[in-house]
């Protein structure tokens, strides 16, 4: 009778383990296609950029200077309304001060242009070697997977070494930091841990609510435009209607200013320091 419990234990042992091990490779596989979707999310980004970045950056730099503009008639009409001169310099000065941050939005915005148009694209060929290595260690050394990886220095500095990799498709990297993961593994004695079966459903869970916000988000979300070249045509269109209307309003808002300040002596020096 013993021996039945025993061995009926022993089968439970073995089945939860399975069932375990089980969880735990579905557990990989999501992990690494988030990690894919990632990557692919920064090349729709990229791409997106090189394709629009001209003109996204035109129309903000209209953008912010339709909100100077505006912000220059609040200011001239305030100081009118109580019969006050316009003091352009001073007008000049709070401006500036107030419009630091759109300026700071526009030079990390022609930036990403600037570096997106020299980001090269990656072969199918180091895509494909890389994610074979990707995948063949984040099994052993994930930080959602291996207990080492939060404690262990090494493995730390290693991990945050192959992700660079992976993101940049350096094959070669990848083929040389394997040496040092299965070197760390080896001084660790111990290459896997099988966490228990709850925690492996939640974090399959957290992985998979993660996967779904990088489908329905963007950058991802801008593959399906870039694949298609009646989508592109149109958004491009959408793109020159915005920055027409941006022409004409700045147009507007400059006559507005000019007529409230053509009854005075005062000359409206306009400089964005752009």
């Amino acid at each position: 009778m013993k021996e039945t419990v025993m061995m009926t234990a022993d089968m439970d042992t073995m089945m939860n383990g399975d069932g375990n091990r089980a969880l735990l490779e579905e557990l990989e596989d999501l992990l690494v296609r988030r990690d894919q979707l990632y990557k692919e999310s920064e090349t729709y980004m990229i791409l997106y950029t090189q394709e629009f970045g001209d003109l996204i950056v035109a129309n903000f730099e209209l953008k912010i200077e339709c909100i100077g503009k505006k912000k220059a008639i609040s200011y001239c009409r305030r100081r009118m309304n109580r019969g006050l001169a316009v003091d352009v310099r001073r007008m000049q000065a709070e401006l500036d001060e107030e419009m630091k941050l759109y300026y700071v939005q526009l030079q990390d915005l022609i930036k990403e242009t600037n570096a997106a148009k020299e980001a090269e694209t990656v072969d199918e060929y180091r895509s494909s070697r890389s994610r074979k290595i990707y995948r063949r260690l984040a099994k052993v050394m994930h930080p959602d997977i291996n207990r080492h990886a939060a404690t262990d220095e090494e493995l730390q500095e290693l991990w945050a070494k192959v992700v660079h990799a992976y993101q940049q498709s350096d094959v070669d990297e990848l083929e040389d930091l394997e040496i040092l993961v299965r070197r760390a593994m080896a001084r660790l004695g111990e290459e896997m841990f099988l966490p228990d079966c709850d925690d492996l459903e939640r974090r399959i869970e957290r992985v998979e609510c993660q996967i779904n916000d990088i489908l329905t988000t963007e950058p991802y979300t801008y593959g399906e435009l870039l694949r298609d070249e009646e989508q592109k045509a149109a958004y491009r269109t959408r793109l020159q209607e915005e920055h027409d209307d941006y022409e004409q309003y700045l147009h507007m808002l400059e006559k507005t200013l000019e007529e409230m300040l053509s009854g005075g002596e005062a000359k409206l020096v306009w400089n964005m320091n752009l």
